[in-house]
């Protein structure tokens, strides 16, 4: 029997970041390792066509993933397996890929875990005002005039829209502060929102009239699109905070800012329209707003590490023929970011 062939696709300084030798060590025990050159750029859909059909099983990443067209389908008849080492799917990974039989697995579980730990960061920062704190002893003031106290997360009303994997990871952060926990998501069920400890909020409205807190993690598809409008951004009570660690697409962005540039609500967005955000925004430079870089994500080793150590896992339980945990089926695809 011909050995089994894997082809990894991220290179480079990003192959270093999210393959750490554990996983190394684990596509090298499932078969031949072919690695795409780290001075290769992106693999073009010509370079694609003569590769992909060579292999079993197929690791992508963040801009190192061919689109999965149908030519490229009819000449990869080997392939049964994709891993992507990062969440979004939709710009390469099509419903005919599932019709063919391949298993698709994604690392977004992996990442959900270090976003949902921003999210609180930024949450207990905004509320007690500690970067205004630092801000202003940083530039030698001290005391608390001209910042005021802020508020404690304890016993508050968190709305989350969107019961996404960093919603998920989110909650059970928040349950110490014994707050209270609505989530907005038309496809959150009575039981699964109960199995989370959470109320499921019936309007989206709901979390924005009675909520002190509002965190974004709806995924984009045309259904969220504009979902959060001015409409929604004006219910917000004066004081309350908003919060953007998922993409842009769901938020009417001008709205926002209107409301933001106000000073009536305070902020801490980490995703942006356009990014890098630009030099002349209206945010820039405002005490009621926390602005990040698309941050929220990265850390340093573990979380960039744990994307390739789950796909690594998941390449395992599929050629040992055991179910996988983070499988993407195509019912899943349509509402996924």
């Amino acid at each position: 029997m011909a050995r089994r062939k894997i082809l990894i696709l991220p290179a480079g300084q990003l192959y270093n970041e999210i393959i750490p030798p554990s996983a190394e060590a684990v596509f090298a025990s499932l078969g031949e390792v072919t690695r795409w050159p780290a001075d290769a750029g992106r693999i073009s859909p010509e370079r694609a066509l003569e590769l992909v059909p060579q292999h079993d099983a197929v690791v992508t990443g963040w801009g190192a993933a061919p689109k999965f067209t149908t030519e490229l389908l009819d000449r990869s008849p080997r392939l049964k397996f994709i891993g992507h080492t990062a969440g979004s799917i939709k710009s390469f990974i099509f419903p005919e890929v599932f019709d063919r039989g391949i298993t698709v697995a994604y690392a977004t579980s992996a990442i959900a875990d270090s976003v949902g730990e921003w999210a609180l960061m930024v949450i207990l920062v905004s509320l007690r005002r500690g970067l205004q704190f630092a801000n202003h002893v940083q530039q030698g003031g001290w005391g608390t005039a001209g910042v005021g106290y802020g508020h404690e997360l304890y016993r508050k009303r968190v709305g989350l829209v969107g019961a996404s994997h960093t919603a998920r990871a989110l909650i059970p952060l928040l349950k110490p502060f014994g707050v209270e926990v609505l989530v907005y998501d038309p496809y959150l069920s009575d039981d699964a929102a109960a199995d989370l400890g959470v109320r499921r909020a019936r309007e989206l409205d709901e979390l924005f009239t009675t909520c002190d807190v509002v965190s974004n993690h709806a995924p984009t598809t045309p259904e969220t699109s504009g979902m959060i409008g001015a409409q929604q951004l004006a219910l917000l009570r004066d004081g309350a905070l908003f919060v953007n660690t998922a993409r842009a697409d769901a938020i009417d962005y001008d709205a926002l800012v209107m409301e933001l540039v106000s000073g009536r609500i305070f902020g801490a967005l980490d995703v942006f329209p356009k990014e890098p955000l630009a030099a002349d925004s209206q945010l820039r430079g405002r005490d009621n707003v926390i602005l990040t870089p698309h941050a929220a994500g990265p850390t340093v080793v573990e979380s960039r590490a744990r994307l390739g150590e789950l796909i690594a896992g998941e390449m395992a339980r599929f050629f040992a023929g055991e179910p996988l945990r983070h499988q993407i089926t195509k019912a899943m695809l349509p509402n996924m970011a």
